[in-house]
């Protein structure tokens, strides 16, 4: 049986633009009540992985700044929290360690780079320029830098995780029959400006074939997946028959700002029965 945890230890680390927070409750209707691994190929903020607290799993992402951040978390949690929770939080801060060159940090000073902007940052949102540097304005109203406990609980969580930077495709090579994969892209629509959001390789519409492609494979190999996605006719029109889909509403905040919260229309998708 999977354990859902329903406290402090249950939250991400970090803030992430497409977080699945708000809809744990329908995902969890949606775990296998028994399953070998939860594999995560995009994993984010991982909101669904924390509040599993799975025995074992395989966490990766194309973004390896946020791997090697809860790489170092998990190895350095406390010295990683104090740092960042040290640094004075006001633009002209925030701006200094948003300029800092990474490939001249250490692995800790990397990862209290990291964790410090995704603190502050506008909204959550990971976004880069071409030549990959990070160039997300300082939000307001963010809160602030987790507690050491919460620290702690990640790095307790990911003891029984795989991490891995790369393409979605990198862990076919990994799953068995029994395990449950749950998929999460950047949502994209056909013909959309890749704006830099999640890094400057990031999932694209043009990628949906391949990913059809690799949840067939994982089908055929016996592993359970739901994968989350937004309503689009033509990803529906491309399933197969045998999997099931179901249209969900959720309340997004659209550009940022609560004033255009706004109800989007979302889907699940899963080789099994789907429960909202």
């Amino acid at each position: 049986m999977h354990v859902v945890m329903g406290n402090e230890s249950s939250k991400p680390i970090f803030r992430w633009a497409g977080s699945k927070r708000k809809l744990l409750p329908i995902l969890i209707k949606n775990i296998p009540s028994t399953y070998n691994r939860y594999i995560e190929p995009f994993c984010g903020s991982a909101c669904l992985f924390f509040a599993l607290h799975p025995k074992r799993a395989i966490l990766g992402d194309m973004n390896s700044e946020l791997i090697s951040t809860y790489q170092t978390i998990r190895q350095y949690p406390s010295e990683v929290a104090k740092l960042a929770s040290n640094i004075p939080n006001d633009k002209k801060t925030y701006l200094e360690i948003r300029a800092q060159p990474q490939d001249t940090l250490d692995v800790i000073s990397r990862a209290v780079r990291f964790v410090y902007l995704n603190s502050y940052c506008f909204n959550g949102v990971y976004r880069t320029n071409l030549r990959g540097e990070f160039n997300v304005p300082m939000g307001s109203r963010t809160g602030g830098v987790p507690s050491e406990i919460r620290f702690l609980d990640c790095a307790k969580a990911l003891n029984n995780a795989d991490l891995y930077s790369g393409d979605f495709e990198t862990v076919f090579s990994s799953l068995k029959e029994g395990d449950f994969l749950y998929i999460d892209p950047p949502y994209s629509k056909p013909g959309a400006k890749h704006g830099g959001e999640y890094g400057p390789v990031s999932f694209q519409y043009s990628d949906i074939e391949r990913l059809l492609s690799f949840l067939s494979r994982a089908d055929q190999l016996g592993v359970n997946f739901l994968l989350s996605y937004c309503n689009d006719e033509g990803l529906i029109a491309s399933l197969p028959r045998n999997w099931m889909f179901r249209e969900i509403k959720v309340k997004r905040h659209v550009s940022g700002f609560s004033q255009y919260r706004l109800d989007v229309s979302e889907i699940l998708i899963s080789n099994n029965t789907i429960r909202v």
